[in-house]
């Protein structure tokens, strides 16, 4: 099974997002300026004399002029309006893959379908496998907010290549891989952190990475896994 996400459309969105911020920056409207350089003032003296009530005042009442000023600008309300079109598109993309007829020589019957699922899709909150162990099966995972923890030592994996997808909007995804199992990786990631077994990179923006454990295609239990996020931390460990 092969899934090579599309990210033409979000690159082109982001280019153009980055260009508008530029020429805005350079010709802001002079209240907007107005307001960021006295709440960037108001969070300098505040910051210096944080101990006291004052300073405390001071600094978070700075950094709300300065939010304030920063999402009535264009190029904010842009990029939202990216994140919106993404997922919409992969939405989109989703639904026409499901509404494709099956080929001719796939034979499903009853005995080949279930209802089980080791992790629900929903919009928020923490998802962990169960403690109990769980039958596999490949996953594909869509959350919004949260952290989403997969422990395969909590199952069985097949001698044969499986497949995790998982996508996430903001948060963390974490992996535990078995030591006597082989990944390879294909991240993708707007703005966050990775780890994954020796890889690390702080603060990756516009992200799409490919790693594979050394041994991937001789090992008789491999796993691909497939991540997508807009803000979050991945962290892939053995365990």
């Amino acid at each position: 099974m092969s899934i090579k996400p599309n990210n033409d459309l979000l690159k082109t969105l982001l280019i153009i997002g980055c260009v508008f911020l530029l020429v805005e920056f350079i010709f802001m409207d002079a209240g907007l300026l107005f307001l960021i350089a006295l709440g960037a003032v108001g969070m300098y003296f505040g910051r210096r004399s944080f101990h006291t009530t004052t300073g405390k005042t001071l600094f978070w009442g700075g950094a709300f002029i300065v939010f304030i000023a920063v999402i009535n600008t264009f190029v904010i309300r842009f990029f939202i309006f990216v994140i919106i079109l993404y997922f919409a598109w992969h939405w989109y993309q989703q639904k026409q893959k499901e509404k494709q007829p099956l080929p001719n020589h796939i034979d499903i019957t009853e005995e080949t379908l279930y209802e089980d699922r080791v992790i629900q899709n929903k919009w928020c909150g923490k998802y962990h496998t169960t403690q109990n162990g769980f039958s596999w099966q490949d996953l594909n995972i869509q959350s919004a907010v949260g952290d989403v923890v997969v422990d395969l030592n909590d199952t069985m994996l097949p001698k044969e290549e499986s497949v995790m997808v998982i996508r996430h909007l903001a948060g963390k995804i974490v992996i535990v891989v078995p030591y006597d199992v082989e990944v390879t990786i294909d991240h993708t990631v707007v703005f966050g952190d990775i780890e994954a077994f020796d890889h690390e990179e702080k603060n990756a923006f516009n992200r799409h990475i490919q790693l594979q454990t050394k041994g991937y295609h001789e090992s008789p239990q491999r796993v691909k896994i497939f991540t997508q996020m807009i803000a979050g931390k991945l962290e892939v460990r053995r365990g």
